[in-house]
Parts: C-alpha cells; sequence; structure tokens
C-alpha cells in the first residue's frame, strides 16, 4: 500500500503540467559539513523514490513523471505555496481516490484470472473423467488408484506418512516430498478426502477443484488462484499419535 501511495502521489503530480524541474535545480555546493549532511539527507531520500520511472514497478503499465514530483517536493521542503497546483488535503484526497481506483483494476483482472483459470481447470477435469480407472466422488474430486493398498483406510483424526507429487493441470510441479508425516485434519479438503479413500500401501493420483485446493486466493507462485491440482501420492503408513 506504501508504493500505491507513492505512485499515486508521482501519478497526480504527472497531471499538474510541471516539468524541466531537473534541469533547474542547481549544483551541489560542499561548503562546511552542514553543506554535505543536506546532500546526504538527500540522498538517501531520492533512492526511497527511485523506482517511479521504470514502467511497471508499482503500476504494471505505466511510467511516472520524475519532474513533476521533484517540482512539488522541493516546493514542500521549502514551505514555498506560491506555485503549489492543490492543497494538502487535495492531494490526500487525491492520493485516496487513485489508489481505490489501482485496487479495483486489480482486484477486477484477478477475479478475471480466477474465473478463466476455473475454466481451464472443469475442462481438463470433464476430459479426465472419461480416462480408464478415474473415479469421480460427490464433492467432485477424482481418484485413481495405480496401486492398491492392502492395508487400512485412514480416518481424519489419523496421522499419516506419505510420498507425494503435487502439479498443476499444465504438468507445473509445485511441491514434491519422499516422506512426509502429518495430521490428515491439516491439509486442504481434497488431499485429505483423496487420502480417506486410499489404503496403505496404495499409489493413486488425485486431482481436485480449486474449492478442494486452495480457492481463489491460490498458494505461493506457482498455485493461482482458481487452480485445478493433482497430486500423485503413496500412502505408507498411518502413524500412531
Amino acid at each position: 500500500m506504501k508504493k500505491l501511495i507513492y505512485v499515486a502521489a508521482a501519478s497526480m503530480l504527472a497531471t499538474m503540467g510541471l516539468s524541466n524541474c531537473g534541469s533547474n535545480v542547481p549544483a551541489p555546493k560542499f561548503n562546511n559539513g552542514l553543506d554535505s549532511l543536506g546532500y546526504a539527507y538527500g540522498l538517501m531520500i531520492g533512492s526511497q523514490y527511485s523506482n517511479f520511472t521504470d514502467s511497471g514497478v508499482v503500476v504494471p503499465g505505466e511510467t511516472m513523471e520524475l519532474d513533476n514530483f521533484l517540482a512539488a517536493f522541493v516546493s514542500a521542503i521549502k514551505k514555498d505555496s506560491s506555485d503549489l497546483k492543490m492543497t494538502q488535503d487535495e492531494a490526500r484526497e487525491f492520493i485516496q481516490q487513485y489508489n481505490q481506483k489501482i485496487q479495483q483494476k486489480m482486484d477486477e483482472e484477478r477475479k478475471a484470472k480466477v474465473e478463466q483459470e476455473k475454466a481451464k481447470g472443469q475442462e481438463f477435469m470433464a476430459n479426465n473423467a472419461t480416462q480408464e480407472g478415474v473415479i469421480t466422488l460427490e464433492s467432485g474430486l477424482q481418484i485413481k488408484h495405480i496401486v492398491e493398498g492392502t492395508g487400512k483406510s485412514p480416518v481424519e483424526s489419523d496421522q499419516v506418512k506419505v510420498a507425494y507429487k503435487g502439479t498443476t493441470i499444465d504438468g507445473t510441479v509445485f511441491d514434491e516430498n519422499e516422506e512426509m508425516t502429518f495430521p490428515l485434519n491439516g491439509v486442504v479438503k481434497g488431499f485429505k478426502e483423496g487420502l480417506m479413500n486410499m489404503k496403505v500401501g496404495g499409489k493413486s493420483i488425485i486431482t481436485m477443484p480449486s474449492d478442494l485446493a486452495y480457492g481463489d486466493r491460490g498458494a505461493g507462485p506457482k498455485i493461482p488462484g482458481g487452480a485445478t491440482l493433482q497430486f500423485e501420492i503413496t500412502l505408507k503408513e498411518i502413524v500412531k499419535k
């Protein structure tokens, strides 16, 4: 949000028609330690705003005009209101409104991507349901037993030891572990339900829609919101607590 405020301020100033501020800034003078201190402060503060002119850094597809920012920045530091284009209250209101606009745009773009991801997942699962050996459960979870286990099936209160590999429907591996122990009620719904439909010693492929996985929020950089996931799981053991 801090960056959004910065970019809003810069874009606000870009509408004022100020330009060439940089060429009017006098060359620095170092007559004493206080001069050097002022320059050092300017350098440190300026570095915080150095990304303003880099397109897409804080607002994708937009580039900020640095000279306009500097014009208002210098006037504010010098407490010179003679050439200001808006008051402090107007500036705060503009920033707030601009941030809301940016957030709304980001939310709309995110929702559109989630819906696209869900549509791809539905198509994938419809095709997967026709594959030999795939069983579709009432919840919508799909499971295919590669190796039928011979032991017990775990219940929700159990801890299990498994090997697994998780992929998105395009084959991207987002998680993999040769051996991991965890409580069954501590994982996403689809993973839990899949294991409860397996037996110790078994190996299965579980396909789950997003509502049984990480939902619209996704998880990390490799699992987008609305993603359908597949897990190849081997249930090694039900672990006594």
